[in-house]
Formats: C-alpha cells, sequence, structure tokens
C-alpha cells in the first residue's frame, strides 16, 4: 500500500518535477555560459543559449505530457473500477497539475526568445 501511494504522489507531482528541471536547467546553462563568455557560440547553426533553452523546454514538456497521458490512463481506469476517494483525488490533482505543469513550461521557454542573452 505504501509504495503504490508514493508512486501516485510521484505521478501527482511528476509534472513540477519536469517544470523545476527545466527552471534549472534554463537558468544554470544560461548563467554559466554567460559568466564564460560564451553566449557568441553555436551549435547546429543555432546560438548555443537558445539550444539549450529549446532543448530543455521540449524535454520538460515531453516528460509532464507523458506523465499527464499516464494520469489520464489511471483516472479512466478509476472511474472504470470502484476505487477509493483518496485515489480519485490524486488521479485528478494529477492530471490538474500536469496540465498547469505543461503551461508553465511553456510560459517559462518563451521569454528567452523575446529578451536577448545576457542582458
Amino acid at each position: 500500500m505504501a509504495a503504490r501511494r508514493a508512486w501516485q504522489v510521484f505521478i501527482m507531482l511528476g509534472g513540477l518535477f519536469a517544470w523545476a528541471a527545466q527552471f534549472t536547467i534554463l537558468y544554470g546553462a544560461t548563467s554559466t555560459i554567460c559568466a564564460l563568455d560564451r553566449a557568441g557560440a553555436t551549435v547546429l547553426g543555432i546560438g548555443i543559449i537558445p539550444a539549450t533553452i529549446i532543448g530543455g523546454t521540449v524535454a520538460a514538456l515531453a516528460a509532464a505530457a507523458a506523465v499527464l497521458a499516464h494520469a489520464l490512463r489511471r483516472h479512466r481506469a478509476l472511474q472504470a473500477a470502484d476505487a477509493s476517494a483518496a485515489d480519485v483525488f490524486m488521479s485528478q490533482a494529477a492530471i490538474l497539475i500536469s496540465a498547469f505543469s505543461l503551461a508553465a513550461i511553456a510560459w517559462h521557454g518563451l521569454p528567452a526568445f523575446i529578451l536577448p542573452a545576457c542582458a
């Protein structure tokens, strides 16, 4: 029972974990690149900072979307079964948190394309 509940909590917070990882990667990489004065470097013809932002954002979006898809499948399965109120609540919370995390990840990646790097 405890392992199942721990897994439910992990899934419920999975979108937030993806957003936190994106936040850390974007700001950590950007500050390190700016501190090393490497903002002009390119990767595959794209500036290194925009490439890092694109990669981190796409990876975080994929992770949060996977969590959301799992939460939706789990919620449908719980509706078909006779589930406890706690299980239903946690599946609904996972859906809501994952959806909000997707929006936060997209919103967080957007300013990087509007603002200049190392400004």
